[in-house]
């Protein structure tokens, strides 16, 4: 049997991107090079517009949005069936009036990438951080830090894997001690908020921030955390946070078998998380030390896996008994 052709999209705060994606199985997934451009500018303001500028913009001879098997959007923020809420984007999304093929999904995009890790084969592409036994079996624990903060779960459940969402990186964030409760305190000057998510801290807004708590200097989050020659205070306490989010969602969704880090800091700036900062706040459980010492961690470089979780979701539906 042929794969289906699904038009899949990871819409995020910074950049969207489309591709084509050929789905015959969880290891059977092929994928066109993706169309790149912002998620919003003067001439995109909606999500009706963003679905026109890709219509404008797609490969000469590639089909029409309506011409595939189904459209799947994966999207950076809150899903409630048809409709999502995006904290990072000035406008919304409802396929109840902005259905542009019969079959649409649209997903939260940290609960799209997860179905990128049902590929049995997938922990061959990853990168290894530190090696573990985990324990199992358990959850998949996937947190990722870019324009924001996301986290999702693979649950093992009568031995297959479920794909369990999370709306965590808006929970509130928890500092320690006299340093952090400085930076916190700059922080909330800074942005007038009365308390702190995870998504403040542990994202590049909030890198930049507080890059500029710490030494004065406003600068862009790519320079907050560049590597130098020995780590620098900034990147020390942006591994330190970063570590404490991954850490508490280890412990929310406990057995883990493993922990994978993606998104684009890490991408781009492995150093933060392969630092003795970043493992010692990790390891830091007090009582589950032993446990959290057990996680295996990976570093997911695939910056289009969410679009192809965004395909392999829409294959499962479509073709479920």
């Amino acid at each position: 049997m042929a794969g289906l052709k699904i038009l899949a999209a990871d819409i995020g705060g910074t950049n969207s991107r489309f591709a084509e994606v050929e789905v015959g199985g969880l290891s059977d997934v092929s994928m066109s090079q993706p169309v790149v451009f912002p998620t919003w500018s003067e001439s995109i303001d909606s999500f009706e517009g963003l679905l026109e500028h890709y219509s404008d913009s797609r490969p000469p001879g590639s089909p029409d949005i309506d011409e595939y098997d189904a459209l799947s959007i994966a999207i950076a923020g809150a899903v409630s069936g048809n409709r999502a809420t995006l904290p990072n984007i000035s406008w919304d999304i409802d396929l109840s009036v902005s259905k542009p093929v019969k079959k649409a999904f649209l997903l939260n995009d940290f609960f799209a990438q997860a179905h990128g890790y049902l590929d049995p084969d997938i922990f061959e592409r990853l990168r290894l951080i530190r090696a573990g036994p985990g324990t199992g079996p358990g959850s998949i624990a996937i947190v990722g830090a870019g324009t924001g903060l996301g986290h999702a779960a693979l649950k093992s459940v009568k031995g297959e894997r479920i794909v369990i969402g999370s709306e965590c990186g808006h929970a509130s964030f928890s500092f320690h001690g006299r340093q952090e409760r400085e930076i916190e305190s700059s922080l909330l000057a800074r942005s007038g908020k009365t308390w702190l998510s995870g998504d403040d801290v542990v994202s590049g807004s909030g890198a930049a921030r507080i890059h500029e708590s710490l030494t004065g200097k406003a600068v862009s989050p790519a320079e907050a955390l560049k590597m130098h020659e020995t780590e620098s205070l900034t990147c020390s306490f942006y591994s330190r946070f970063y570590a404490r989010v991954c850490r508490n969602y280890c412990l929310a969704v406990y057995p883990v078998e493993a922990l994978i880090i993606t998104g684009g800091i890490a991408a781009k700036n492995p150093h933060l998380i392969e630092s003795a900062s970043f493992i010692d706040e990790f390891n830091d459980g007090r009582s589950y030390r032993h446990l959290l010492e057990r996680v295996p961690i990976y570093l997911n470089q695939d910056q289009a896996l969410g679009i192809k979780g965004a395909a392999i979701h829409a294959w499962l539906e479509l073709t479920a008994p």
